[in-house]
């Protein structure tokens, strides 16, 4: 049978493979062709964009110093050692829940969390509207309990390392007005306009590609990298910076033994923090750099910006993993170191000052203790002290409380305050006997009350000198008695009658007198007005005060500087109160002349007695003698007159009616071996309810003086709050001063003049 054969060439597999290698290769080819010929600008500046990497590089924050005068070397106050700080990358966490629970015990420190709440307050307290009622102010300014602070503590370690996002992200700064309105006309959810600053939100972004198309070139990043940074990918979380030696180690240890590799996301790296060699020297004039690396109170909040600096920028290329290459450009931005603050603090004489009121804040049984010294001719301060004080290396320190137990027959002493949860014990009848105590509760309902250690907490961080109006009582005397002497008035020889207490303020209604102006030290019949101030005789002063006006006194004590801040360097200086002349009644007059119905600052009183001694000008008191900067130079001060307020003769005058109160008046206790001083005491009442109070516990007391007094080379003042052996500023200022005064004698070498 015949069959039919077809005659096609078939395809075979080889050519239909040569067929498709070659075409995939010509588009290949063609592909790389444009990629490296034509698009190769564009893909090297992605591929630079991605592969930059930067890195802030810290400024070392500027040190503090001080000087000895004797042998002119200095020392340092406040510089920088290095520490461990412990930080997270929460995409690598696997178990937030167990790091929490392993490692919250060995980083939480209540005293620490305790100093970060009270930081809380004290900003929040600055923002406060001024109609705010006080009820309200007290929910707000409440202090967390410690069970309180735990909590939160905890809450916030297990939320950074579950973040896997971050929350907000910081653009762009200080971006120009064109690209700020365009970016507003555009409205995307997640992106946010403060202060010509752009902030990013991830978790309100949907689509990250798209948003970084639309704002790309506003905010001025390239689009891939945008999108990347909007995605909000959270890969470093600090958890808790200056760990001590013994928390490192601990940590070291623990992620040593981790065989499975829980802690993987955990690392730990070395940081510059604050140091503070000296420990509590001059620590309420320092003040302390907190967790944030943020200066806070005394000089470290003044001068916060300048001893920071400013922080560098290195920029380097990464691989694709992204570590970073040691080959290839990279571009050093870098950083600027603070500046360093010098002193006119002398070393010797502050830590005199400062173990002197430490003796007698015991000895007296005092609340609290102040004392400054400062050089009249310069007002360049030599000493300035507080006491209790605190170590700024361990700030934190001062919210340790120890329990307390009350008898039935305590409780009565316990009054509530405004703040739920807070009392004050009353060891005494008077209000101002007294110190805070805290209520707080167990699991099982019972109650506990504490205290702190220091009694007073965190008041240990205000300069009182500076920031704390008091009555400065008697100390005052000589201020109104040189405002008489130099306005003619009166002379050190005028006499007064002094026979009994002065009837004031006239009632016309009732026929009487509504006060009595009395000495606390009896009544001395014909004086003269240096006796006056040896007898501390209030009936003399008023004498003096009626004789001299209102106006007058006024006008004098503004030009003494009592009605303005000394503008001293430091931030926290208040200023006194003193109401305008017209609004006094004749008691105030009185009063107002020996140092009582009116309050002043340390600062201010210092200010004052440096005039008196220093022929009657006005010197302004500074703390800084030079700023030296990290390029080499240095700004120097010099110092300031202000104003002459008084004359020579009216100062050689009131110079040897102090040397005689020292000599032969209630100031004796004053008093210097081998030397003569000008000085003179100060007691000033408190009171509760009006009235005022009398008796151990309730005054404050001052003794204000200078020497040599041929060539007055220094002031002093020092002052005892409450003290309960004695309510004399004689007794316990008084003693101090000498010694202090003593001590500076042969400090600086000062010959005998006795």
């Amino acid at each position: 049978m015949y069959q039919r054969t077809s005659k096609r060439n078939p395809i075979n597999k080889i050519t239909i493979f040569i067929i498709f290698s070659t075409v995939t290769m010509t588009i290949l080819v063609l592909r790389l062709f444009q990629l490296q010929i034509f698009d190769n600008a564009y893909y090297q500046n992605l591929a630079t964009q991605e592969q930059s990497g930067s890195l802030e590089l810290p400024a070392q924050r500027g040190e503090i110093l001080i000087k000895d005068s004797s042998s002119k070397e200095e020392f340092a106050l406040a510089t920088n050692t290095t520490l461990n700080l412990i930080y997270a990358d929460p995409t690598l966490i696997k178990d937030p829940a167990l790091i929490a629970e392993k490692f919250v015990p060995l980083l939480y420190n209540v005293e620490d969390e305790r100093a970060s709440d009270n930081e809380r307050i004290e900003k929040l307290s600055r923002k406060l509207p001024p109609d705010i009622t006080e009820e309200d102010k007290a929910k707000l300014l409440k202090p967390l309990t410690d069970e309180e602070l735990s909590k939160q503590y905890k809450d916030e370690f297990l939320a950074k390392i579950s973040a896997k996002k971050r929350s907000q992200i910081l653009l762009a700064e200080n971006l120009d007005q064109e690209n700020l309105d365009k970016l507003k006309t555009i409205g995307i959810s997640g992106i946010e306009i403060k202060n010509k600053n752009v902030y990013a939100y991830p978790p309100q972004i949907g689509n990250s590609e798209v948003v970084a198309e639309q704002i790309g070139q506003y905010v001025q990043i390239p689009t891939k990298r945008l999108s990347t940074l909007l995605k909000g990918s959270n890969r470093y979380v600090i958890l808790k910076r200056k760990l001590s030696p013994d928390t490192s180690d601990k940590i070291k240890k623990m992620m040593k033994e981790d065989k499975d590799k829980h802690f993987t996301g955990l690392g730990m790296q070395q940081e510059s923090f604050r140091y503070y060699p000296e420990g509590t020297l001059a620590a309420s004039l320092l003040g302390y750099v907190n967790h944030e690396n943020q200066g806070e109170y005394g000089i470290e909040s003044t001068f916060d910006t300048e001893l920071s600096g400013v922080a560098g920028k290195f920029q380097s290329k990464k691989d694709s993993m992204g570590r970073q290459i040691t080959v290839g450009d990279s571009i050093l931005s870098p950083a600027i170191d603070g500046d360093t603050i010098v002193l006119t603090i002398d070393r010797s004489i502050q830590s005199k000052a400062e173990k002197l009121l430490e003796e007698g804040t015991k000895e007296y049984d005092a609340e609290s203790a102040q004392a400054i010294v400062i050089e009249p001719k310069t007002g360049k301060i030599m000493a300035m002290a507080t006491y209790p004080t605190f170590d700024p290396n361990n700030y934190g320190q001062i919210f340790k409380k120890k329990e307390i137990q009350f008898t039935p027959q305590d409780m009565p002493n316990l009054k509530p305050t405004q703040t739920p949860g807070i009392y004050y014990y009353y060891t005494q009848k008077t209000e101002l006997d007294r110190f805070i105590v805290f209520e707080e509760k167990d699991e099982k309902g019972d109650v506990h009350y504490y205290k702190y250690e220091n009694l007073v907490g965190p008041e240990v961080y205000h300069n009182k000198i500076v920031s704390w109006p008091y009555e400065p009582g008697s100390a005052f005397k000589p201020i109104v008695m040189s405002s008489a002497i130099d306005d003619g008035d009166i002379t050190p020889n005028t006499t007064f009658n002094d026979v009994g207490p002065l009837k004031v303020d006239f009632n016309k209604y009732t026929g009487k007198y509504d006060f009595e102006i009395k000495n606390s030290t009896g009544y001395y019949g014909l004086v003269n007005m240096s006796v006056v101030l040896e007898k501390s005789l209030n009936t003399g002063m008023s004498f003096i005060a009626q004789k001299i006006g209102g106006a007058l006194l006024y006008s004098y004590l503004k030009k003494f500087g009592f009605m303005d801040r000394t503008d001293i360097e430091m931030d926290s200086e208040a200023v006194g109160k003193i109401a305008y002349y017209d609004k006094w009644t004749q008691s105030e007059l009185c009063t107002h002349a020996f140092g009582q119905g009116l309050t002043v600052t340390m600062i201010q009183m210092a200010q004052a007695y440096a005039a008196l001694s220093n022929g009657g000008t006005i010197m302004k008191p500074y703390l800084v003698e030079e700023i030296r900067h990290p390029d080499g130079t240095k700004t120097t001060f010099e110092p300031q007159e202000v104003r002459r307020v008084i004359s020579e003769d009216t100062s050689s005058k009131i110079i040897t009616m102090l040397v005689n109160s020292t000599e032969r008046g209630f100031a004796n206790k004053g008093q210097v071996k081998d030397h003569f001083v000008s000085g003179k005491t100060g007691t000033a009442q408190t009171y509760k309810g009006g009235r005022a109070l009398f008796g151990k516990g309730t005054t404050i007391g001052t003794y204000a003086g200078f020497g040599p007094i041929e060539d007055p080379k220094f002031v002093i003042i020092v002052k005892y709050d409450y003290a309960k052996q004695s309510e004399w500023g004689s007794d316990t200022a008084g003693p101090t001063f000498s010694k202090l005064a003593g001590f500076i004698f042969d400090y600086l070498n000062i010959p005998p003049d006795k």
